[in-house]
């Protein structure tokens, strides 16, 4: 997209070839080109690209329909970071020719550098279809989806940005660029957990002496996430040697003291970065914990109440004043910060966004209810009155689920010690509790308070019932005795079942195997709440042999699990196994090797080609209002959209999972040979 190659030797030439024929309009704008590439790819900065500027305003002179001048010349203003002049000139190159790759990678770096990285992203991948080869394309948009991951969180971006700047890589891009283009995938494969391979590019990065110590600094960084404080020590170290004045380097290594419980130096590193950023919300966080290790509660109270006088959005500290307040006993206080958070909520102004009044008061309200349900249920009555303190429904719904969930925790506690001797506690009441405390109650606990064995029974008819006449009354007695037992037993095995656990389903077919009538009946019912067919369909039919078939259709609707949504799995493309030799996408009719993979859905199989090819120009394979994608069911109303292919539907979740999978794999390849 621009030439990168003996830059001064073509300047040179063009500036001769000017002075002879100063109406060579193209040499002009091909001179033009040469100084932008100097200014923005090898370091020429501003000065070049006013350079660039004047020969692009001249070519406009002799030709003022040139889009091409007029894409030079806005790009160059962007260059010299003027990007609403440079909107002037690009507007008009839309308007005369919107289809130009060059065009929308000027247009992406302007609205990036107007802070609208939406729309930076939009026109960057625009530029990526028209010139899938040019690497300046894929390090702007790499490094403007990384920069958007940090204002929208989400993992595909983070994942998108990776390939990008890997293709960057791929595609040999000026050595001026390459360490720093090393240091941008770095941090991403930091951000998504590629530990190895992070460290791989730092070192790599440490060799060049221009970035040796921001290399270092990465690599604290990785020894730190790593949890290898000694070594994220050793680094920040170096790196603080040249650049003894930031403040992150050393709140890290405050906080990597702090790990190692060397609370002296911790608290040293912290205040070092104080002094330097009065401000900085991680060495106060970090100083605030460091004063907890060493008992000073009151100091520490004391740091993070001022750090929310100052920044009442930091969070990090938040917690903190909570939890220790909580540690400390001071159920009041938590009590009444509660109620003016919650009484507070509604007179805030409606604003949307993550850093919204409301949206951070919601915040806070969960940290205090985290640290409430920590209390127990005594706090049961300050949860409901804050109730009504608040019109907002979705407010009031959080806090009766909070209150419900402590009632239960307290019922649950109850249940717990009663079911730690079924033998002696086994009742109605008992196995109605157990039911209505399932979701909170330990497997272990509910699997455990099964075990009431003949000899629980026996004993119970005399305890409860008294002693018996004769035989036949005692006979009669044990008999009622284990009537309880099984119907105790049979709702201790449908609260198992509620959990719908892998160890849930394992334990009832192990009793299915052994059960008596009564208790199979039960076993059933708990595999139907498992989500298991037969079991519903043998469930039924017994209970049509006795008559009661639509009373037992009726109470299955209820316990029947909803069916969830079927996601598409990948179908390796490369297995040589005998179930995907026939496998082949339904769009385009391409089997798994003449692609690099497949997707499996409900209803179709889809290529990795065809989705390539919708995402090139979604607009143009819109699918009808009526769609539904045949991989997962979704609809335009629970996607982004919906689009056609050969008679295929496919939604923008399932395109985002075929891209991804070919994106990470083409990073995982880069990374593995690097």
């Amino acid at each position: 997209m621009y030439p990168h190659q003996k830059l001064d030797w073509s300047a040179g030439r063009l500036e001769a070839r000017l002075a002879e024929h100063p109406e060579d309009v193209q040499s002009r704008l091909e001179l033009a080109r040469t100084c932008l590439s100097r200014g923005l790819y090898h370091g020429g900065g501003e000065s070049q690209c006013s350079i660039a500027l004047q020969h692009a305003r001249k070519a406009l002179q002799d030709d003022p329909a040139s889009v091409e001048a007029m894409v030079l010349g806005g790009a160059a203003l962007v260059g010299m970071d003027r990007p609403e002049a440079a909107q002037r000139y690009l507007d008009e190159a839309v308007r005369l020719d919107a289809e130009r790759p060059d065009l929308h990678l000027a247009l992406g770096a302007m609205y990036r550098g107007l802070g609208d990285r939406h729309l930076a992203i939009r026109h960057l991948e625009t530029a990526c279809r028209g010139a899938p080869k040019a690497w300046e394309v894929h390090l702007l948009l790499g490094r403007t989806l990384a920069e958007r991951s940090r204002q929208v969180a989400g993992q595909r971006l983070v994942e998108r940005s990776q390939y990008h700047l890997v293709m960057a890589l791929k595609l040999d891009p000026s050595p001026d660029l390459l360490p720093a283009l090393m240091r941008d995938l770095g941090v991403s494969c930091l951000q998504t957990g590629r530990y190895a391979e992070a460290e791989k590019l730092f070192v790599r990065l440490r060799e060049n002496p221009k970035h040796s110590a921001v290399a270092r600094k990465h690599l604290g960084q990785v020894a730190f996430a790593l949890g290898k404080y000694k070594n994220a020590i050793q680094h920040y170290r170096h790196y603080l040697e040249a650049h003894g004045d930031d403040a992150n380097a050393l709140a890290q290594m405050g906080m990597a003291y702090l790990q190692l419980g060397e609370l002296g130096r911790a608290r040293e590193y912290n205040n070092k970065a104080l002094l330097l950023a009065p401000d900085h919300l991680p060495a106060r966080h970090a100083l605030g914990c460091t004063l907890l290790e060493e008992g000073q509660t009151a100091e520490a109270l004391r740091v993070f109440k001022e750090t929310l006088e100052d920044h009442p959005e930091d969070l990090a500290s938040y917690v903190e004043l909570v939890r220790t307040r909580r540690r400390g006993g001071d159920t009041g206080w938590l009590q009444k910060a509660l109620s003016v958070e919650v009484g507070n909520h509604d007179r805030l102004p409606i604003v949307g966004g993550d850093g919204a009044p409301r949206a951070l008061t919601r915040r806070r309200i969960a940290v205090l209810l985290d640290e409430l349900r920590a209390v127990g249920p005594s706090s049961v009555p300050a949860v409901l009155e804050a109730i009504e303190l608040t019109d907002d429904e979705g407010l009031r719904f959080t806090l009766w689920e909070a209150a419900c969930g402590l009632t239960q925790g307290h019922v649950a506690d109850d249940v717990a010690a009663r079911l730690r001797e079924p033998g002696k506690s086994y009742s109605a009441g008992l196995a109605r509790s157990v039911l209505a405390a399932a979701s909170v109650l330990p497997e272990p606990t509910l699997t455990a308070g099964l075990n009431v064995t003949v000899e629980d029974i026996t004993r119970a008819a005399v305890d409860r019932r008294g002693g018996a006449s004769d035989l036949v009354a005692h006979r009669r007695n044990v008999e009622a005795e284990r009537e309880v037992a099984r119907g105790y037993q049979a709702l201790v095995l449908l609260a198992i079942a509620s959990r719908r656990s892998r160890s849930a389903r394992q334990l009832l077919t192990s009793w299915g195997q052994n059960a008596d009538a009564e208790l199979q009946v039960a076993v059933l019912a708990g595999q139907v709440m498992c989500g298991d067919a037969d079991a519903a369909r043998t469930l039924i039919r017994r209970a049509q042999e006795r008559g009661a078939g639509p009373t037992v259709e009726r109470l299955l609707a209820h316990v029947t699990p909803p069916s969830q949504r079927a996601e598409p799995r990948p179908v390796d493309s490369r297995s040589g196994g005998s179930d995907h030799h026939d496998v082949h996408c339904s769009s385009c009719g391409r089997t798994g090797k003449e692609c690099t993979h497949l997707m499996s859905g409900t209803r179709a199989v889809v290529c990795d080609v065809c989705t390539a090819e919708i995402v090139r120009n979604r607009r143009a394979w819109l699918a009808p209002d009526d769609a539904a994608c045949h991989l997962c069911g979704r609809t335009h109303f629970e996607s982004r959209g919906v689009y056609r292919h050969a008679g295929i539907d496919i939604c923008a979740d399932c395109l985002d999972l075929s891209m991804g999978l070919l994106e990470r794999e083409e990073v995982d390849k880069f990374l593995a040979t690097w």
